[in-house]
């Protein structure tokens, strides 16, 4: 098998996992399960085969219609747009808000500063998961994957 891509077998449907699915570390379990559902779940919806999911395939699936809506000049979903790039918080506006409340550039927010995001204030000692005094934007990343409902394979 090549380092690269692996072929799966899911029944009768054959498919290759993204190489950025297999290139994440032991310690990313988590986002290489989540890369590969998503693969499946594509490859499940696009029944005409077209590399594309269109808002008739994605129909009734209120997560991938948001993303659908947000492109900017298509369509349609391509693969690509539902694999994850990094491991890192991608809200903009959340990350506009905590560079804001983070007075004094060190990443993470202490409990005077998170008093600016009042969410964050009232829940600082569950989002403070290694319990150094700080919460950062990989622990809000991080409580924000915890409390998504469990994915059932396809």
């Amino acid at each position: 098998m090549n380092a690269l891509t692996a072929i799966r077998v899911l029944g009768p449907l054959a498919f290759v996992v993204s190489p950025l699915a297999l290139q994440a570390g032991p310690g990313n379990k988590t986002m290489r399960v989540y890369s590969t559902r998503m693969e499946i779940l594509f490859i499940r919806l696009d029944v005409n085969s077209d590399g594309r999911l269109d808002a008739s395939e994605v129909q009734g699936r209120r997560g991938l219609s948001r993303r659908l809506k947000r492109q900017n000049n298509r369509s349609y979903l391509l693969l690509e747009d539902l694999r994850l790039q990094d491991s890192s918080p991608s809200g903009p506006r959340l990350k506009q808000h905590f560079s804001q409340a983070d007075r004094d550039r060190n990443r993470g927010l202490d409990r005077r500063e998170a008093k600016r995001i009042p969410w964050i204030s009232r829940n600082f000692n569950v989002l403070d998961r290694d319990r150094d005094g700080t919460v950062t934007l990989q622990e809000l990343w991080n409580h924000q994957r915890s409390l998504a409902p469990r994915q059932r394979l396809p």
